[in-house]
């Protein structure tokens, strides 16, 4: 890398655009002869809409290596506090997380945990609904970058002095004075391949429109929506809704929510754009992870409801939430399902992070403009 603009090797990709004049006529005679003309270059230039520095960034893989480190006394006057407030509530996205998280804080605490999962579609209305009806049950919400924002600016979180708490100040983030979060994991889109079926992967993004991979794409549909907001940050953004309609029109790229299925039995042995490392699928044994340049990498963060009802207790849960061991329980409890978060110290050693666009203070906004953009674009606003 020798400035902030980083140049890919230029791919050309036919479209399949016939133009000769045999093919116009009204003759049923087939002909070997090759199209006159094939075009369509796709511009593969990066031009990131931030420094590459934000984007490509070990800052925030570093940040969530910090332990969690409170010295016993404070410790022990943080816990009782917890325990006369009765226990503590939490929403995230997946009821299996929050059941192994809760059981593992309840067992070295001694604190009452319960919690639900809601989809990420749902959950900000959920967690608003909730607050307006004056009735608030949440003490801590997980929540992405994206939809933290959200939950800050509706006023909706509280601000914390995490540091008195032992939590590293890289960890930290805020969004002015609406309130502030705790990062707590850090999860990356991935490419899969059935190595059954494909032994040449797309080394690019734009490779996935070769039209040797006509018919053999699946894209999770949530992932895919989601997910372009990062290459939106690192490519021209009307490019990738060109190369995307591409890749659903011409190179007939399934968008479903089946794509594991489709996978492991070779019908659809290129899965584009999934989450993290299911290790349901690694497993097998002939299922490959790979990473394209532009891939996002999520960070999921924590942070305590402005109205909760269980203050003491949810700075204790959102405190040890950072900690290696439940970071370890997280990684044990849904690595087999959706999405496979990826605690780093384990995972770390196969994510080629060279690849990764980073989610972080610098370009969460921006992403999530692009995600928007992408959605009306692609999907017409479609849900």
């Amino acid at each position: 890398m020798q400035s902030s603009r980083i140049i890919f090797p230029k791919i050309a990709y036919v479209m399949l655009i016939l133009m000769s004049s045999a093919l116009l006529g009204c003759s049923d005679a087939q002909t070997d002869e090759a199209p006159s003309s094939t075009a369509s270059i796709f511009d593969t230039s990066i031009s990131p809409s931030l420094p590459i520095e934000s984007l490509n960034s070990g800052r925030t893989f570093s940040l969530l290596k910090a332990d969690w480190k409170l010295d016993p006394m404070r410790l022990n006057r943080l816990v009782k506090a917890a325990r006369l407030e009765g226990g503590i509530y939490w929403s995230g996205y997946n009821q299996v997380q929050i059941d192994a998280w809760c059981a593992a804080f309840t067992n070295e605490f001694d604190v009452p945990c319960s919690g639900r999962g809601v989809s990420a579609r749902q959950i900000i209305t959920s967690l608003a609904a909730e607050s307006d009806a004056k009735q608030p049950k949440t003490d801590v919400a997980y929540l992405s970058m994206s939809q933290m924002a959200q939950y800050f600016d509706k006023g909706l979180a509280s601000t914390t002095d995490w540091e008195s708490l032992g939590i590293n100040q890289s960890k930290i983030w805020s969004d002015g004075e609406r309130g502030n979060a705790v990062g707590i994991i850090l999860s990356q889109y991935t490419h899969f391949a059935n190595t059954n079926y494909i032994q040449e992967m797309p080394a690019t993004i734009f490779d996935w429109a070769d039209p040797q991979y006509k018919g053999l794409i699946c894209a999770p549909d949530f992932l895919l929506r989601a997910g372009n907001g990062f290459l939106g940050l690192l490519y021209d953004p009307e490019v990738m809704i060109q190369l995307h309609r591409h890749l659903i029109d011409e190179n007939d790229m399934l968008v479903t929510n089946d794509c594991d299925a489709l996978l492991v039995s070779g019908e659809r042995p290129l899965t584009y754009m999934g989450y993290g490392l299911p290790y349901n699928l690694l497993d097998t044994g002939y299922i490959e992870p790979f990473w394209n340049p532009g891939l996002g990498a999520n960070l999921f963060s924590h942070a305590i409801a402005a109205d909760a009802p269980h203050p003491n207790a949810a700075k204790l849960f959102t405190a040890w939430s950072s900690s290696q061991r439940a970071a370890d329980i997280s990684w044990q409890s849904i690595r087999q399902g959706w999405p496979a978060y990826g605690t780093l110290h384990e995972v770390a050693p196969h994510f080629d992070y060279d690849k990764m666009v980073f989610e972080s203070t610098d370009t969460y906004r921006l992403r999530s403009e692009r995600t928007r953009y992408f959605q009306e674009k692609l999907f017409e606003g479609k849900r």
